[in-house]
């Protein structure tokens, strides 16, 4: 596999979300598609390219963190766009929508609450442990040059046991590694997400 250093989403991450703390590498297949043995190949290579990296989640590589991964502890299961990109019904698409959310529970009394029911992509791009000023509009760029061809996805959702990359995640906020195939491109995205405080 080749990671497509060039991608667009590697610009936007550095030049806007800075702070984002999700891993994310996108890669074209080599050979052909073979479904989830693909998926598979994907995702150890996308954690072997993290090592090259000077942060993985919560660390850095220059402190000796190194990700190493057991492929055949790795369990996937198929998820649908809406559970990868679920969000708090009325999550506020602004800044200035939440502001005014909260001035109208306020005056009827009530707090603002948000309410995360599943780690989503949704959840670990906008509710890290630290915070990221985004809001709905970042999050719907963030797929838009992500995920062009929708209809053409296949997403895999995976299981936590089979990396040392997922600890701090285990230890409190969550953690998740999704691969999403774009049948139309071509092109894998392979997001990791595993922090703590």
């Amino acid at each position: 596999m080749t990671e497509l250093t060039g991608h667009p989403v590697y610009r936007l991450l550095e030049t806007k979300y800075d702070e984002c703390q999700l891993d994310i590498v996108v890669l074209q297949p080599d050979g052909p598609y073979e479904g989830e043995v693909t998926h598979r190949r994907a995702v150890v290579e996308a954690f072997a390219l993290l090592n090259r990296r000077a942060r993985i989640a919560n660390n850095f590589t220059a402190c000796g963190f190194q990700v190493w991964v057991e492929p055949e502890k790795m369990e996937a299961r198929p998820i649908t766009w809406e559970e990868l990109t679920w969000l708090p019904p009325n999550f506020p698409r602004t800044c200035k929508e939440k502001k005014r959310q909260v001035r109208e529970l306020r005056q009827q009394g009530k707090q603002y609450c948000e309410r995360w029911d599943v780690l989503s992509l949704g959840y670990a791009f906008l509710a890290p442990p630290y915070g990221l000023d985004a809001w709905g509009e970042d999050f719907d760029k963030l797929c838009q040059v992500l995920f062009p061809n929708r209809e053409s996805l296949e997403i895999l959702s995976w299981n936590d046991t089979w990396s040392n990359y997922f600890d701090d995640g285990n230890e409190w906020w969550g953690t998740a590694c999704w691969s999403v195939y774009d049948r139309a491109a071509g092109v894998f995205v392979v997001i990791g997400a595993s922090l703590t405080d």
